[in-house]
């Protein structure tokens, strides 16, 4: 009988809880063979067995590695706890942080911070004095919480998208629900370097339902947002692009952009000739069988001046929605997203390369035979991309997370 010590017993039992795996892409998906392809890969991580494990937001670090933020699930709680994920350059785990309490709590934006550590919003239930708070949690560089602060009212509150500001202040955009089953509204937050709040900002007077997704700080210290906002004379949404001074005061322009049934803004980004380009979905109605039952969306595209005039727009990708955009070194942009968005089944990861310009370059569509949906994107420091999100068809448990590092052209090793 082979006889094991206390401690090779405790090395195997974390080996199994925290495991990464390589996984083969779906056979049907050809790819070509590329230079040394430890650089590139696709793994899942599965915690403990968790069935409800996903990756919001990823961000490569200066050392090669890289960050996730997301959800997992806690077996002794019943209940999802933020998720705080550090790998090494090929995707291999470093060490793994949760933050939460016995109910409900997920982690939706993370950026890295001047000091080395990692601020993350998403939003909390076991910590608001409502339904749901915004959440926002500073961590040290090893991923050991320095604070949190959950910010909220009666209703529901969730933080979208943090930034750290030039002075080290930190801002979260997201939306509320400002009473039990009242409106919607945008909200921005800005706190100090240690979460105390400094203003906060809630659209209420701008119909009943708007929605804050994603904020870039300017040169001149104020802010430009989207999201999404009800179009009354039309009866649907549009996306909504403006921008904030930086003591939270009147908007200083606005822009909404509408069309088709709705549509909605997600992602805003710097152009590289001082505009912005802003991604989100637009929705339509396909009934080919006149049943009424049929809904689709077209991811969304669109370039603007610097004072947020249309200068182009475009529908990039039927039947999908876009989960992450960020500009690449030469101008052009990233998208990550995933198809069949309204299929509770299905669903393939979608990586899209476009121009400075908007046109698209090339698409990837990868995926197995069950749900794989991705939900953020950065660029790599060799030049390729890093998606992370979720995945049923690759990974060992019921949703696993999911990251995928390509090639500049998308391709990864099988």
């Amino acid at each position: 009988m082979i006889r094991y010590s206390s401690t090779i017993l405790a090395g195997i039992i974390s080996a199994l809880l925290f495991s990464t795996c390589m996984s083969p892409t779906d056979p049907d998906t050809p790819r070509r063979r590329i230079t040394d392809p430890s650089r590139y890969f696709l793994r899942t991580i599965d915690l403990n067995g968790s069935e409800y494990d996903a990756g919001y937001d990823v961000v490569q670090l200066e050392d090669g590695g890289f960050i996730v933020t997301g959800r997992t699930w806690m077996q002794h709680t019943g209940s999802k706890d933020v998720l705080l994920l550090r790998t090494d350059a090929e995707g291999h785990t470093l060490w793994i942080k949760t933050y939460g309490g016995v109910y409900e709590d997920e982690g939706y934006s993370v950026a890295t911070t001047t000091d080395g550590g990692f601020i993350i919003t998403g939003f909390t239930e076991s910590y608001a004095t409502g339904m749901y708070d915004i959440y926002l949690i500073k961590t040290d560089a090893q991923g050991n919480q320095e604070w949190s602060k959950s910010f909220g009212g009666s209703g529901y509150d969730y933080g979208q998208k943090v930034i750290e500001c030039a002075n080290g202040d930190f801002v979260v955009v997201g939306y509320s629900q400002l009473s039990s089953g009242g409106n919607w509204s945008a909200t921005i937050l800005r706190t100090d370097r240690s979460g105390n709040p400094i203003w906060s900002r809630d659209f209420v007077d701008r119909g009943e339902r708007n929605f804050g997704a994603s904020i870039t700080e300017l040169d001149d210290g104020g802010f430009v947002v989207t999201g999404s906002i009800d179009v009354a004379t039309e009866g649907n949404s549009a996306l909504w692009l403006f921008k904030l001074p930086a003591n939270g005061g009147d908007l200083l322009w606005e822009h909404i952009i509408n069309g088709g049934n709705g549509r909605s803004g997600k992602y805003v980004v710097h152009t590289t000739n001082g505009g912005y380009a802003a991604a989100g979905d637009s929705y339509e109605n396909a009934d080919p069988e006149g049943k009424g039952t049929r809904r689709n969306s077209s991811i969304l595209f669109v370039i603007t001046d610097a004072t947020g005039d249309l200068q182009t727009q475009s529908l990039l990708y039927d039947n999908a929605s876009v989960t992450g955009l960020t500009v690449t070194p030469d101008g052009g942009y990233v998208l990550s997203g995933y198809t069949d968005p309204f299929n509770p089944d299905g669903s393939d990861m979608l990586l899209l390369r476009l121009d400075a310009q908007g046109a698209l370059l090339w698409h990837e569509i990868i995926g197995g035979g069950r749900m794989d949906r991705a939900f953020g994107v950065d660029n790599t420091l060799d030049g390729g991309f890093i998606i992370t999100g979720k995945s049923q068809s690759y990974g060992r448990g019921d949703e696993d997370i999911i990251l995928l590092k390509t090639d500049a052209g998308g391709q990864f090793e099988e």
